[in-house]
This record gives C-alpha cells, sequence and structure tokens, in this order.
C-alpha cells in the first residue's frame, strides 16, 4: 500500500489549492482560483474571519444522508474541540502508520474531488484536513511542509463574454507560489493556530495584490514586491512553535492592454 502514496497524494494536490508541495496548475484550475479571488475580493469581509472561526468548534455538524462513505467517516473528526486540539493530537489520530495514511489520503481525495463549496463543511475539509493530510504526507516522505498560494487580480471588466461564457477583463494578473513553513513543536500548536496562521497569510498577501495598481503590477518588479511582502508577513505570523518563510514564487502571468507577458 505504500507505493499508492504518491498516486493518491497527486490526486490530492489537484484539488487543493492552499497546501502541499506545489506543482503547477492547468488554465482551468488557475481560472477557478482566480474567480474564488476576486469573489473574495469584492467581499466587505474578509473571507478568514468566517474561516478561521469554524475551526474553534463544531456544533452537530450536518451529515446527508447520500453522503459518501469517505465523508461520513471523516466527519468523525470534526468534533467540538477539534480546533483546540494539538496539531500533534490531531494529525496521530487521522493516521498513524503509512497504511493508515493510504486510506485516510484516499478518502480525502475521495471528498474534496466531489464536495460543493456550498457545503457546510466545506471548509473543515478543504482547510484543516487538507493542511493535516499534507503534513501527514510530508512527513512520510521527508519533505518540508509548504502550501500553495494562488492569487489574482483582474480589473477592467469587458462587455462581453468568452466562448465558454465566462467574463474577460483586459487586465489580469495571476501569480502562484508556495510557503514553505514548520511546526517546532506540534504538541504546542492547535490545529485553530495553525489554520489561522496560515489562512492569514494567504488573505494578506492576496489583499495586498489587490492593492496595487496595474501600472505598480506591470511596470515595478511585482517577483520582488510580493516576495518582500511575503517576508514581512511570515516574520510577523511566526511565533516561537510555528515558522513561517517568505513565498517562493513560480508563476507570474501578467496580460494587459499595454502589456501582454508571461514572465
Amino acid at each position: 500500500m505504500k507505493k499508492c502514496l504518491p498516486i493518491i497524494f497527486a490526486a490530492l494536490l489537484t484539488v487543493s489549492a492552499l497546501t502541499g508541495c506545489a506543482s503547477p496548475k492547468s488554465l482551468d484550475q488557475r481560472n477557478s482560483s482566480s474567480e474564488q479571488n476576486n469573489a473574495a475580493m469584492q467581499s466587505n469581509e474578509p473571507a478568514i474571519i468566517q474561516t478561521a472561526l469554524s475551526t474553534n468548534g463544531a456544533s452537530s455538524p450536518t451529515v446527508s444522508p447520500n453522503a459518501s462513505a469517505a465523508y461520513k467517516k471523516l466527519m468523525a473528526y470534526k468534533t467540538e474541540d477539534y480546533g483546540q486540539q494539538s496539531v500533534a493530537d490531531f494529525n496521530a489520530v487521522l493516521a498513524s502508520t503509512p497504511d493508515e495514511l493510504t486510506v485516510f489520503l484516499a478518502d480525502i481525495a475521495d471528498v474534496t474531488n466531489t464536495i460543493s463549496p456550498d457545503d457546510e463543511n466545506y471548509d473543515f475539509f478543504i482547510t484543516t484536513m487538507s493542511f493535516s493530510s499534507h503534513e501527514l504526507y510530508c512527513e512520510h516522505m521527508g519533505e518540508e511542509f509548504a502550501f500553495s498560494i494562488p492569487i489574482s487580480k483582474r480589473s477592467r471588466l469587458c462587455d462581453y463574454l468568452n466562448d465558454e461564457g465566462e467574463p474577460v477583463y483586459e487586465f489580469t494578473c495571476y501569480v502562484e507560489s508556495y510557503v514553505p513553513y514548520s511546526i517546532n513543536d506540534p504538541k504546542l500548536v492547535t490545529v485553530a493556530e495553525r489554520d489561522k496562521a496560515l489562512l492569514t497569510f494567504k488573505e494578506e498577501m492576496q489583499n495586498y495584490l489587490n492593492g496595487l495598481s496595474e501600472a505598480e503590477i506591470a511596470s515595478s518588479d511585482i517577483e520582488k514586491m510580493l516576495t518582500d511582502k511575503s517576508a514581512e508577513l511570515a516574520n510577523s505570523l511566526s511565533t516561537e512553535n510555528m515558522r513561517l518563510s517568505p513565498c517562493q514564487i513560480y508563476v507570474i502571468e501578467i496580460f494587459g492592454e499595454a502589456e501582454e507577458a508571461i514572465q
């Protein structure tokens, strides 16, 4: 069963926008992430608030009778106090052996491939369970923890749609990066603290890109600007027991009226 781990984990990566040993995404995945980021940008309340609060506990989560067996099984871990459990204890319960990890990753891939954003347990699976599954996998493979951060900015909506019926913007900036992090003592970091730190990092990077003008993005050293901002965030969000590193950018795409480039 150990040989199945990389295959199952690869399937999990295709649906995780936040975590993992990051790999480049397809154009369709980028468009999907861009849609989500722009929706969050238009909201008056930071998206992190609801998600971070949800890690503080759960009260009688509803499970549809039509839910998959994997969904029902994994919901058992969404206890009222799961957010206050240490990362060490929570992850150990999920999978303590290679064989258990193989089954667990298969279940996570099954759920995250089918779950709807409207599902009331969406944040639990896409955030908490995804972070933990990637940590368990990276520990098994002897790799450092990292989570993926796709962010984007679009402006000047056109009055027509593309061939797929989607909105078209005159200016688009898409950035793909990953952020290495380490948990020095997982017994002293709660699940809620971990989730909030990682989500805050992503939220603030998106907010920073949103605040830049088209000229700043197209004419400045945007990679350096984003890296510098991520270093500032990593420093402010790191604690004695959990350290974040500046993001490692591997894709920057800028398309605009005055400039069209792929960096």
